[in-house]
């Protein structure tokens, strides 16, 4: 029987790993920030509004580790021309919530608003919406089971997402 129990983890504690998340995707480290995941993390931008879930829906990206690094090979390799020149991110991450904690497993699910700045090619996008992370808290450090990136704008025409949101 495991009697290990967690104490939560501090409001500065959760948004220090979620800015830490966006400082990384911005800096374009991919393999540090694809290290932040759990072995079976799963990456998920739903393309509907309340969409229940990826295996019966379609999403727009929905990758776990193996297709993560796929995409991360391509975001490195020199030739892949739709990167060429490379995009530029900026994530702003605000309103940052515990909105679930459960002690005795130190699971836990944070809820933040993300506005996100994309660049290419002399043309300049906006991303906005609701972002919710399940981790899991050892006591020092979090592990990303799922981020969920859900779009204001789910729904609308995209050109291709060229880097993670």
């Amino acid at each position: 029987m495991n009697t290990t129990t967690f104490d939560a983890p501090t409001q500065h504690q959760l948004e220090a790993f979620l800015y830490h998340e966006a400082e990384l995707l911005d800096a374009q480290q991919w393999a540090a920030w694809d290290a932040l995941f759990t072995d079976d993390g799963v990456y998920w931008l739903p393309a509907a509004v309340n969409q229940p879930d990826a295996v019966n829906h379609i999403s727009h990206i929905h990758e776990n580790r193996l297709l993560r690094a796929v995409r991360i090979a391509r975001f490195t390799n020199p030739e892949a021309y739709s990167l060429q020149p490379p995009p530029r991110s900026s994530h702003l991450v605000s309103n940052v919530m515990l909105r679930a904690w459960d002690a005795s497993s130190g699971a836990l699910t944070v809820s933040s608003r993300l506005l996100m700045l994309y660049y290419r090619r002399d043309q300049q996008t906006v991303f906005g919406g609701k972002v919710s992370h399940d981790l899991l808290w050892d006591g020092a450090m979090f592990k990303i089971r799922q981020k969920r990136v859900d779009l204001v704008n789910c729904d609308a025409m995209h050109e291709s997402v060229q880097l993670y949101i």
